[in-house]
């Protein structure tokens, strides 16, 4: 029996178009359904037009943030009359709740998928109205996709049922990233960087939006430190945001011309090529599938330790001295002095480069994503 699964989302974001093609190889009669984004936000979706894999419908939002909504996807589920649901999970979802209702009618079962908690502030359903829902509709979903382990272990500590909870490894379309690697690898680093333009002996990156909890402004700070140990540096910035200007300005204050903004760059051919030609990819701040997108080019990872709750689940890939480091937090000079040590050592960058890389295979792969998927469907529909 060919398993009918349909893919809730809010958004169809780029990096996760190859995970679901993949997904519906293993799945030929799932489906992805997605909406449009709210008014003036910068996530966009991606350009797809699989119409046998992806449908896009409405959705509705409500308040000024964009985090409550409902989707015109009712008529669309009776009609495709699916055995599994997968919904992305976040409290201001309100499909979830009329998920739950239809789901007694049309008997399918219902995942939810989810990081696990606020990044920000954590988890604790007993002070927080928004933890107690989110633990209430985790405790009756069929099962919970976390997107870490430690996303799981947060709510599996106010949970009194918990063998329902599942992890599938949050990545990128890794086969896709090797690819390219690969094609990078035949050309060589020093070729791909007269292709990009970088005259430098050495060359820093940084790729992600422009935002205040990236803390990009340290790396900056850090950069113009190791400029002037050694001149021969670039430190390219990539993405765009809120940040943007105050970034521009102290780039000014410093006087530092080796720090180039690149602009967003969409194209994953170009985006791979600035990180694989680079030394270290630097983001002081908050950490996500940037780490795996670096390591599955062989680039080691610099950030910082931070107390509580703060990173994504990329920062559980980071093994430090092994494939990057997490210096002290507000450490500028901890930060400079990790780059200057991997552009003064050959030996030490060989050495991350080839960890990073092994981790991304053995630990980030698309393969170990799909795997917590088919084993989270497997348990519904067999219990």
């Amino acid at each position: 029996m060919k398993e009918r699964i349909l893919i809730l989302q809010r958004l169809l974001l780029h990096y996760r178009v190859g995970f679901f093609k993949k997904f519906c190889i293993r799945f030929p009669a799932a489906k992805v359904f997605y909406g449009q984004p709210y008014k003036g936000e910068p996530l966009k979706n991606a350009e797809e037009s699989d119409a046998d894999i992806f449908e896009q419908s409405k959705n509705l939002y409500f308040g000024k943030t964009g985090k409550v909504f409902i989707s015109n996807i009712y008529f669309k589920i009776i009609k495709y009359r699916p055995n599994v649901v997968i919904s992305v999970f976040n409290v201001g979802n309100l499909n979830i709740y009329l998920l739950f209702i239809l789901k007694f009618f049309l008997r399918y079962k219902l995942i939810l998928w989810s990081f696990g908690y606020d990044p920000v502030r954590g988890f604790d359903p007993k002070k927080s109205f928004t933890d107690k829902v989110r633990l209430f509709l985790s405790q009756k979903a069929d099962a919970v996709i976390f997107y870490w382990e430690t996303g799981k272990q947060e709510v599996s500590n106010h949970s009194y049922k918990k063998g329902h909870y599942f992890v599938a490894p949050n990545t990128l379309d890794t086969d896709r990233q090797f690819e390219l690697k690969e094609i990078f690898d035949n050309k060589g680093r020093e070729e791909i960087k007269k292709e990009l333009g970088v005259k430098e002996e050495f060359h820093f990156v940084y790729v992600g939006r422009l935002l205040k909890d990236k803390q990009a402004d340290l790396l900056l700070r850090a950069f113009k430190i190791v400029e002037d140990k050694n001149s021969h540096c670039c430190l390219s910035i990539i993405g765009d945001g809120p940040e943007y200007d105050n970034l521009k300005k102290l780039s000014v204050e410093l006087g530092d011309r080796n720090i180039k903004f690149r602009g967003e760059i969409l194209n994953d051919v170009t985006t791979g090529k600035w990180i694989y030609a680079s030394d270290a990819f630097v983001m002081p701040g908050r950490l996500g599938l940037s780490v795996v997108h670096s390591f599955c080019f062989g680039t080691p990872v610099i950030s910082q330790k931070k107390k509580n709750y703060f990173h994504g689940e990329g920062v559980a890939y980071i093994k430090e001295g092994i494939n990057g480091y997490l210096v002290d937090d507000g450490s500028i000079e901890k930060i400079a002095k990790k780059m200057v040590d991997i552009i003064s050592d050959p030996e030490l960058s060989h050495k991350l480069r080839l960890n990073a890389f092994n981790t991304a295979v053995n630990e980030c792969s698309i393969g170990n994503m799909l795997n917590g998927f088919v084993k989270t469907i497997n348990y519904v529909t067999l219990k």
